[in-house]
């Protein structure tokens, strides 16, 4: 009788994982072709960076920050790229993951055998909450068979709270922020000033800009998952502009500072990367507790748009998310025209 060899799937016990080299240009090369192709399938509307400005980010060397990467390794190829960022001066119980694998090497093992090791790897850190985002279609829910939901569910994570991401086709309806502005401005304008700037702040406002942006964990709804403020400071916050610089892109910042103390108490941020691609990214926006009610949340996003329109045409659209709960910033962002698009679930492991 002749034996006939019998074709065996690779399981986890096949896999290896090892540090990522980011001054590796092929494996750097190497790892940006699997994020794209992980972060893009399903998903049309997708705009990956670039590789020269994904090599920057991680090359970066952030002094609040430790950043590692893993690749996940079968036979020799490359099929997954797995991250940790351990933040250093605040929230040191915590760890954030990502893992991406190719999508034409899933189920054989790469998902699993990054995660525990960057599990192992925020053990090890002392961290006793491992947290991460997956994306899903609208309409998905915690146990409801997606297969993102299922695997990180079967690595032991489970739905804390769930973002909306939204879209916002461009360029904006000058009649539309004509309204919008019209209708904040008699809440505002007697006791704020707006002022909207190209690649960050000037000197005298950054302290105060950090301080509000380091609200944005505490201030934001977060669901089941507790945080500290953030320990931004202006130095770390000019290294971080000087990166948009360095990779080619355009930051736009609005922010409201109170008349009768010039103190920072509202902004929000564009971000815009380097052409071509099409997209512009909504980053953070905040409206200091204290001063909240005078709808400076639509007016500084309606100044920034404003400006985007003027200075930087050919984008096609604007990319956000909000918690589902956060009620006050979801309305403001109907009102401008956004879109849901799909649900970014946060998941949590908790550590013994």
């Amino acid at each position: 009788m002749r034996w006939r060899r019998r074709q065996v799937v690779p399981s986890v016990s096949w896999v290896l994982t090892r540090r990522f080299d980011p001054y590796d240009a092929v494996a750097c090369a190497r790892a940006h072709d699997v994020l794209v192709a992980g972060k893009s399938l399903g998903r049309p509307w997708h705009h990956p960076p670039s590789v020269a400005e994904s090599v920057l980010e991680w090359r970066h060397d952030d002094p609040g920050e430790r950043t590692e990467m893993w690749e996940a390794v079968t036979h020799g190829l490359v099929v997954g790229i797995g991250t940790i960022w351990l933040t250093l001066d605040d929230n040191v119980e915590k760890a954030w993951v990502e893992v991406v694998v190719d999508p034409a090497h899933r189920r054989r093992g790469a998902a699993r055998a990054l995660t525990e090791r960057l599990v192992s790897r925020a053990r090890e850190a002392g961290r006793t909450e491992v947290l991460t985002e997956v994306v899903v279609p609208p309409g998905c829910q915690e146990g409801d068979g997606h297969p993102y939901l299922h695997c990180a569910e079967a690595l032991g994570f489970a739905t804390t709270s769930t973002d909306v991401e939204r879209h916002l086709r461009l360029p904006v309806d000058p009649p539309l922020l004509n309204v919008l502005e019209a209708q904040a401005r008699p809440h505002w304008e007697q006791g704020y000033r707006l002022a909207t700037y190209h690649e960050g702040v000037p000197e005298h406002l950054q302290e105060g800009l950090c301080a509000v942006m380091n609200r944005l964990g505490v201030d934001a709804p977060t669901g089941e998952v507790s945080y500290e403020p953030e320990s931004l400071t202006p130095r770390r916050y000019l290294d971080n502009v000087q990166l948009l610089v360095d990779q080619g892109r355009s930051l736009l910042t609005t922010v409201a500072a109170a008349v009768a103390t010039g103190d920072v108490v509202a902004y929000t941020d564009l971000a815009l990367p380097a052409a071509p691609n099409p997209v512009a990214w909504q980053w953070g926006t905040l409206v200091d507790a204290a001063h909240r009610g005078h709808r400076l949340g639509m007016a500084v996003k309606v100044a920034n748009l404003r400006v985007r329109n003027r200075d930087h045409p050919g984008r096609e659209l604007v990319v956000t998310s909000n918690d589902e709960t956060n009620r006050w910033m979801v309305d403001v962002n109907d009102a401008l025209g956004f879109e849901m698009v799909e649900l970014v679930p946060t998941m949590r492991r908790m550590l013994p």
